[in-house]
């Protein structure tokens, strides 16, 4: 069996004014939830059980847990400056997700994002840490990085 580590992964984002940051420095876990469809309910008086039908459209979001550096700003220059933000932002960003690595034929997920959620708890005797969730705006494209 071969494990595959999670400190390899690659996160980048395509903030408010279309420049296109790596982030995986900053990043502590990256949660993804490509969901295939959503589930319609389309059960009728008389049947026997529930009957389900696809409504052909995919449900992606992804959640990352970022430590915020206030020596680069990156992670929140990337998240919150008034003017490239992803919260400002008024299309849909891209994005780039490499769970094992960017390496040639590892595995890539792409499409474009929105900045759906990012709480910034603040507590005495922690560090600054923000919880973002991203709502994927159409399909996820699967792929591989090439050479």
């Amino acid at each position: 069996m071969a494990l595959i580590p999670g400190n390899d992964a690659v996160l980048i984002l395509t903030d408010g004014g279309d420049g296109s940051r790596t982030l995986s420095s900053y990043v502590k876990k990256i949660t993804m939830n490509f969901k295939a469809r959503t589930l319609v309910d389309v059960t009728c008086m008389g049947d026997a059980g529930r009957t389900w039908a696809s409504d052909d459209l995919e449900d992606g979001t992804f959640t990352v847990d970022f430590v915020v550096d206030d020596g680069t700003n990156t992670v929140w220059d990337t998240l919150f400056d008034p003017t490239v933000g992803l919260r400002v932002a008024t299309a849909a960003k891209a994005f780039e997700i490499g769970p094992k690595g960017s390496t040639a034929t590892y595995p890539k997920f792409s499409g474009t994002c929105w900045l759906e959620d990012a709480p910034i708890p603040v507590a005495v005797g922690e560090l600054m840490m923000c919880t973002a969730t991203f709502k994927v705006d159409g399909a996820v494209t699967d792929g591989a990085y090439s050479a």
